[in-house]
């Protein structure tokens, strides 16, 4: 019991890791999972850029743009002086300013009719410029029905050419937004954080545990217990039951901060996709719970478990598609990826949060990516026994198998 009270406490000595680790890489994953705002079922919000339109045409298609563009922006009044419009569009307080020159009501129709290209409008964009595209666009929009209406109409007025593209462009269809119960989107929101948060998995618990095995990994350490009274396996299962303990509270910290701040989106699903959005966590814990034990079995220090932590957390969780979709990848990455383990958790979460109706053949693809995950930390853990085997035969070991004959 006090290897295992002293293996808790080398780590409890070193409460910045678990601080920057578990706490803000968790809360980062929070932080960006809400910023994406996954699965939340509001009602859609179209955006409302600020735009100027300086009509110095003063014909029936300026009025009418003016018209046209009041419906799905703010439109602002701007003087026609050049520096006010110059001050307007450079101070932001318009994202687009849209200038009508004159005679354009006039020039439009004659070159439209006339089978010719037609006069643009003057367009200049604010530091908005995504907003002022926006604009632009649907300026461009009503052109394009004016320039329709005045074919379709060849003999009718401005006027009437203006109104009818008015009209035409009123006639919108209304967005809904309709999140079907058990669908997707009632468990996206929880399984991008869970898959967001493999980097801080790897992170915390490889970097907690190889601390752990690398103090008792150290030679004096590892002599001083070789002529205790206590077994070795004895120190052994100790030693695993503190990691086991650690690896344990981080995956509870992690999977408790998403059910708490996301489980409520996640309502649709069925307990099952609970159930095994929980154990993907608990599976993928052990990878790094191996790869720690590994690092301790070959006595690296502190700075290298850091480093170790950190790279292969980035490179696992990018590659297994937690970041980035793979779909957006070359096919020689995601065939790549498909040897790490992080694409078949991620995989899994996907099942999860698509999971419906919990069917035999739905579970039993969730728990045969999770299975192909326990196989990663396995082969991770046979490797770190076999290590540590080799290294307690070896002369530094200062164990009786240093002792024998042609060694020393």
């Amino acid at each position: 019991m006090r290897v295992f009270s002293c293996a808790l406490r080398v780590v409890a000595a070193h409460p910045a890791y678990l601080l920057v680790y578990v706490g803000f890489l968790s809360a980062m994953g929070l932080f960006i999972t809400v910023g994406l705002s996954l699965g939340d079922g509001g009602d859609f919000e179209p955006a409302r850029p600020d735009v100027a339109v300086v009509d110095r045409d003063g014909g029936a298609l300026g009025a009418g743009l003016a018209e046209f563009l009041a419906a799905g922006a703010e439109v602002t009044e701007v003087d026609d002086e050049p520096f006010a419009l110059q001050d307007a569009v450079a101070t932001g307080q318009v994202s687009c300013l849209i200038i009508v020159p004159e005679g354009f009501t006039d020039d439009f129709l004659a070159a439209v009719r006339a089978g010719d290209e037609p006069p643009v409008l003057d367009v200049a964009f604010g530091p908005a410029s995504m907003e002022g595209m926006l604009a632009g666009a649907e300026a461009s929009q009503y052109l394009g029905l004016a320039r329709a209406a005045a074919v379709l109409l060849p003999g009718a007025p401005a006027g009437d050419v203006a109104a009818r593209a008015v009209a035409v462009a009123g006639e919108q269809a209304v967005p809904e937004v309709v999140v079907p119960e058990g669908s997707a989107a009632s468990g996206n929101a929880l399984a991008f954080y869970l898959k967001w948060c493999a980097y801080t998995l790897t992170a915390a618990i490889v970097v907690s545990v190889g601390l752990l095995m690398g103090a008792f990994s150290r030679t004096d350490v590892r002599r001083r217990n070789l002529v205790s009274p206590a077994s070795g396996l004895g120190l052994g299962l100790r030693e695993a039951a503190a990691c086991l303990v650690v690896t344990v509270g981080v995956a509870a910290v992690v999977a408790g901060a998403g059910w708490a701040a996301f489980g409520s989106t996640a309502a649709g699903l069925p307990p099952a996709a609970h159930g095994l959005m929980l154990l993907a966590v608990a599976v993928l814990a052990l990878v790094p719970l191996s790869i720690g034990f590994l690092l301790g079995q070959l006595g690296v220090g502190e700075t290298a478990s850091n480093a170790v932590g950190n790279i292969l957390g980035m490179v696992l969780t990018f590659l297994g598609g937690a970041w980035v979709p793979l779909s957006l990848m070359p096919e020689a990455v995601v065939a790549l990826a498909r040897f790490t383990p992080v694409y078949w958790y991620t995989d899994a979460l996907d099942r999860c949060a698509h999971l419906v109706e919990p069917t035999t053949g739905a579970v039993g693809a969730v728990l045969g990516d999770l299975g192909l995950v326990a196989l990663f930390a396995a082969a991770v853990f046979g490797a770190a026994l076999v290590a540590g085997r080799l290294r307690l035969q070896s002369a530094e070991a200062g164990g009786n198998a240093a002792a024998a004959p042609g060694r020393g």
